[in-house]
């Protein structure tokens, strides 16, 4: 039954697993990196700064034109990886990570509302009085 998976075709699914195994890697490392950080508002300014600066590369300076020309793109969709999916988004954030990494200080995220313990069936009155009908 195996006749059918030729040598390229076994080539290109070792490819395909380390690369879903990369991009997974990646995601994770994005996201605990980005964990209880949300990118102030004095973050934004800095890398707007940065990204219409010489020393930004053309790929950041590429994205600071299209986010000014109102592409349905914002600063902090950037830095909170929402555009992660935008080529143009990768490339500058590639081309410029160890700068942003200077430049983006986070503010802690505020702590999850406490939870309620689960309700039991026991948790019911147990005596009633006439008005409780």
């Amino acid at each position: 039954m195996t006749a059918w998976r030729t040598p390229d075709i076994v080539a290109a699914e070792d490819f395909l697993t380390k690369t879903v195994a990369e991009a997974d890697r990646a995601m994770r490392t994005a996201q605990q990196s980005l964990k209880g950080r949300e990118p102030s508002t004095e973050d934004v300014r800095r890398v707007m700064q940065f990204a219409k600066s010489s020393d930004a590369s053309p790929a950041m300076r590429q994205l600071a034109d299209r986010i000014a020309r109102g592409a349905g793109l914002s600063w902090r969709q950037v830095l909170t990886g929402e555009a992660g999916h935008d080529p143009l988004v990768r490339q500058a954030l590639d081309a410029d990570r160890a700068k942003l990494d200077e430049l983006i200080k986070g503010e802690t995220a505020p702590p999850p509302p406490p939870r309620r313990p689960a309700r039991r069936d026991d948790d019911e009155p147990t005596q009633f009085t006439e008005d409780a009908w």
